[in-house]
């Protein structure tokens, strides 16, 4: 599969090269203004970031240059995306979602629940991830249907219509679902 990984400053890059070998990875590191070459990929997906201090979320004024671009490509892309962490919470946001800062961040494998639609996707109650964020996304963004929470918020967001997953946690680090669930389920 040829996938566009756009790079938001991702610490985990040694585990997403891991988890997506065997595939054909292009990587685009996010600069704003900058234009994302889709037109030969299969997939998308938009990594987490590296707290560089550049997170979205409601605070900012429209206009603000960090990651609207991206939300616009979001909108518009015609391609299957996976969003992990930070990818997540700008899915969300693209799609009218708040998010909001946490007063203390989440770092570790932890527990979710998955909600009914979730179970039905993936045959199963609960979820053992790996999460680390400090912001989170505490309602289902327009048009998706939420998969799984954790106690912090929503963890898992998969669109009704277009072919698009997102998940706050990191499935590249291993855990109940792995990033090639999820591109298996697109």
């Amino acid at each position: 599969m040829k996938i566009l990984l756009i790079d938001n400053n991702t610490v985990h890059k040694k585990s997403l090269a891991k988890a997506l070998a065997g595939h054909d990875v292009e990587v685009q590191k996010y600069i704003p203004g900058k234009k994302f070459n889709v037109q030969s990929k299969d997939l998308v997906i938009l990594t987490g970031g590296g707290g560089e201090g550049h997170e979205i979320d409601d605070r900012l004024s429209p206009g603000h240059l960090w990651y609207e671009d991206e939300m616009k490509f979001i909108r518009a892309c015609n391609k299957p995306i996976i969003g992990v962490c930070m990818g997540f919470e700008v899915i969300a946001r693209a799609f009218s979602a708040k998010v909001e800062e946490m007063k203390k961040e989440v770092s570790g494998f932890k527990q979710l629940k998955t909600t009914k639609a979730g179970q039905e996707h993936f045959k199963r109650e609960h979820l053992r991830q790996y999460e680390a964020h400090k912001w989170r996304v505490k309602n289902a963004p327009k048009g998706f249907e939420v998969l799984a929470r954790s106690e912090t918020g929503i963890e898992v967001i998969r669109h009704k219509k277009r072919p698009i997953f997102a998940t706050q946690f990191h499935p590249e680090k291993g855990g109940t679902l792995s990033i090639s669930n999820f591109i298996a389920a697109l």
